[in-house]
């Protein structure tokens, strides 16, 4: 992204990915699904990253909550409506002389190819390329951000270069690896969830073909909810607190999941909503909170990525705690994943004690220790000026 632009880069992304989506509906054998697979995964890899780093050049600190609140919200909609397309999908078998399977793939890897030129033809790189802005309005915007991220935005190269100091800060900045903790118990009963909603209501008397439609309603009230979620953090400009509900809903979603998981279909419905509720809108609030705290483009950029990248390592939890050998209720799966999301709980608390006591120090340097780290090389969030956002 930093020598090809964001726009060009998702563009890309979305083109390679959809056309490898369509390329998985040809696989013939086990070997060429898992390879097919791998490239997805490559083509993909950046792009949620990339999204959240092109939120954090168009919009100030404030005004990405609730933005990226809006794309998470995007996950349980996408979970519901995937939902009515595999229930559909289900009856075309033998259409064209494709399985309903490769049906699938066509139909979800199909719209992404012009969504992808769309991205590349309508968004532009930086505020000052757009085209649909008078020349006040872009100096207006460009203004507004600038002095929104003040002196920890400040960088001595060009705006098309890595700064390799930067990349350097993210691995030495103790609060990226307290965000990759957050994200990992997010993301691990996220995947969780995800993967795992269709079989928890086949296990309590739904057909394969109803239990498409049942995972619409945990994904709708998630949906809103996310919403609402983004919305107060945005408008109270607060982050660690609204964490920490969402955190606790999930978390007594996975525990009534645990305690309830053979108590009919009515209970399990009530209890994966609840844990819908809370996973999915908690799923925005970490990475808004790091886009706020983080100084520096490439800084920025590398600790998204980071915290990313860490955070899918919950993914590879899934099928590690949720096994066949559970069925029906998966208990053990549900306990660890209760687990996961204390230890998000317990990261969160930290982070908020943490950033709170640096606040207070750097309020009170003196102003021979305000000079000396006023006066490191590229200081992006260091900078003692910088207060973090809670």
């Amino acid at each position: 992204m930093r020598f090809i632009g964001p726009t060009c880069y998702l563009a890309l992304s979305m083109l390679i990915s959809g056309s490898i989506t369509i390329g998985m509906a040809f696989v013939t054998n086990a070997r060429q699904l898992i390879i097919v697979r791998f490239f997805l995964g490559v083509a993909e890899a950046g792009y949620f990253a990339g999204i959240i780093t092109y939120f954090s050049l168009w919009y100030c600190k404030k005004e990405q909550t609730m933005r990226m609140a809006i794309l998470c919200a995007a996950v349980p909609a996408a979970g519901g409506i995937d939902g009515i397309l595999t229930y559909g999908i289900s009856h075309m078998q033998g259409i064209g002389g494709l399985n309903s399977w490769q049906w699938t793939f066509l139909l979800e890897g199909l719209p992404i190819i012009p969504l992808g030129v769309l991205v590349y033809v309508l968004l532009d790189k930086i505020p000052n390329a757009v085209q649909w802005l008078s020349n006040i309005e872009k100096q207006l915007l460009t203004n507004l951000l600038r002095d929104d991220t003040g002196v920890a935005d400040s960088e001595p190269i060009p705006k098309t270069r890595i700064s390799w100091r930067q990349v350097r800060y993210v691995f030495i900045d103790w609060q990226i690896y307290l965000y990759s903790m957050i994200a990992g118990g997010i993301l691990a009963a996220l995947k969780s969830l995800i993967t795992l909603l269709p079989t928890l209501f086949e296990t309590t008397g739904y057909t394969k073909t109803e239990t498409h439609l049942m995972t619409t309603l945990p994904y709708a009230v998630a949906c809103v909810c996310a919403l609402l979620v983004g919305y107060s953090s945005s408008h109270r400009n607060e982050h660690g607190y609204h964490l920490l509900f969402c955190l606790s809903i999930a978390l007594l979603g996975f525990i009534l999941m645990f305690t309830l998981s053979n108590q009919g279909k009515v209970v399990m419905c009530i209890s994966s909503t609840v844990s819908c509720c809370g996973v999915l809108s908690a799923l925005s609030l970490p990475l808004s909170w790091l886009t706020n705290n983080i100084g520096g483009h490439t800084k920025r950029s590398m600790a998204i990525s980071f915290v990313m990248g860490i955070g899918q390592i919950g993914g590879i939890c899934m099928p590690l705690i949720y096994r066949d050998v559970d069925k029906p209720t998966y208990r053990r799966g549900h306990a660890i994943c209760s687990g996961l999301i204390a230890v998000s709980m317990a990261a969160t608390i930290i982070l908020l004690i943490c950033l709170m006591k640096e606040n207070n120090r750097r309020t009170n340097l003196s102003p021979e220790e305000y000079t000396r780290e006023a006066t490191i090389k590229e200081p992006c969030d260091r900078h003692p000026d910088v207060r973090y956002s809670l």
